[in-house]
């Protein structure tokens, strides 16, 4: 049983890591943004395929760490209960749901509208499809922010499952990862955390 319970634990802890894909997507964003105009080149292409790409990865590693994650509670013997006895177990899958509805709101909704202007714009882009296209960008980008912020804190959460932090241990990393999050939303982070 211990042998599984350590399999299931890697297995979790892996896809959090792999759910880093927001702030890589800021990153990217940051630097499309730093390259400027022309809009609809063969690097606005390759942008978003490769966010669009990542779109399916994201939701099954989001799948994984919730089958990982639900298997870790009841191989310990636990019920369902327990995500409303233990408060950072509640908040973490809470969260992931959010992270789910966020990425279902971008994959359905804004993705195919950036999609559809792109196509309709041709090259090169005129100022109002720009404008538009770089609307729904600034908002994709900033849902990537909340997102990344989520899955940092779904982490953050996930070290306090069994040995909860104190609350202003907590608090304090959560600003810290705020901190972190808004300067990858306003810059490249060229020294990581520094």
């Amino acid at each position: 049983m211990n042998s599984l319970i350590q399999t299931l634990k890697v297995i979790h802890i892996v896809n959090a890591i792999l759910m880093a894909w927001p702030y890589y997507a800021l990153v990217a964003g940051n630097q499309r943004a730093r390259l400027g105009p022309p809009l609809g080149d063969r690097t606005d292409t390759y942008f978003e395929n490769i966010v669009k790409n990542r779109v399916i990865p994201c939701f099954v590693f989001q799948a994984t760490a919730l089958v990982t994650g639900l298997a870790l509670v009841l191989v310990r013997g636990l019920g369902v209960d327990v995500l409303v006895k233990n408060p950072a177990l509640g908040l973490k899958l809470g969260l992931g749901f959010l992270i789910t509805v966020l990425l279902s709101y971008v994959h359905f909704s804004l993705q195919p509208r950036i999609d559809a202007l792109f196509a309709q714009a041709g090259n090169p882009v005129s100022a109002d499809v720009a404008s538009r296209i770089g609307a729904l960008r600034l908002r994709r980008t900033r849902l990537a922010s909340v997102c990344l912020f989520v899955v940092l804190t779904v982490s953050m959460l996930g070290v306090q499952v069994w040995i909860p932090f104190p609350v202003w241990l907590t608090s304090l990393l959560a600003i810290a990862t705020a901190v972190f999050v808004w300067r990858a939303y306003k810059t490249a982070t060229p020294y990581g955390w520094v």
